[in-house]
């Protein structure tokens, strides 16, 4: 799992605070976070993917990957939930699980443009609850979009590895393999 945080979790010892996090421009997204936040009764958490973050101009902030123990997740989020719990486009689902869809729409016999558009419908119409706010929280991963909420500060999980976010990952978006 990685993060991308403004400071060391390795030295910075809390608390988190929310009125400095990444939505504090954005009253209605800060809402949506909190209600989140009390949904799972912990306010006290980092934000993990599976994947490595996207570092498009965050030049000075902090990589960490991080081998997360199951007894410091708070919750599995749906990030496609999420997403449209936040209002992202109507048609929005997370680029790796869009991927697949691209692929077996390219595979199809047919028209692929129409062949994705029916294949997006069926996936949404599988993947979003009616309310959106019963779904967000899951009970294991289950896709490669889904995303931790890990206990801060982390007692049973271990950093695998930080660096820095540099001008040059950031230009490419992300860093050097």
């Amino acid at each position: 799992m990685s993060t991308l945080q403004g400071y060391d979790l390795r030295t910075f010892c809390g608390p988190i605070e929310l009125s400095h996090g990444t939505y504090t421009d954005d009253p209605k997204t800060s809402l949506k976070q909190q209600r989140l936040y009390d949904l799972v009764s912990e306010d006290q958490v980092i934000w993990c993917g599976q994947d490595e973050p996207a570092v498009h101009n965050e030049t000075g902030k902090y990589i960490h990957d991080i081998d997360a123990d199951p007894r410091d997740i708070v919750a599995v989020i749906d990030s496609l939930v999420w997403s449209h719990i936040l209002e992202y486009p109507p048609r929005y689902i997370p680029p790796e699980e869009h991927s697949d869809l691209r692929y077996q729409a390219g595979i199809s016999e047919g028209n692929c443009d129409e062949a994705l558009h029916k294949a997006e419908d069926a996936y949404l119409a599988d993947n979003l609850p009616n309310d959106l706010w019963t779904g967000v929280i899951k009970d294991a991963i289950t896709k490669k979009s889904d995303q931790l909420l890990l206990k801060f500060p982390l007692v049973f999980s271990t950093i695998a590895n930080v660096d820095i976010v540099t001008e040059e990952m950031a230009s490419r978006g992300r860093r050097k393999k």
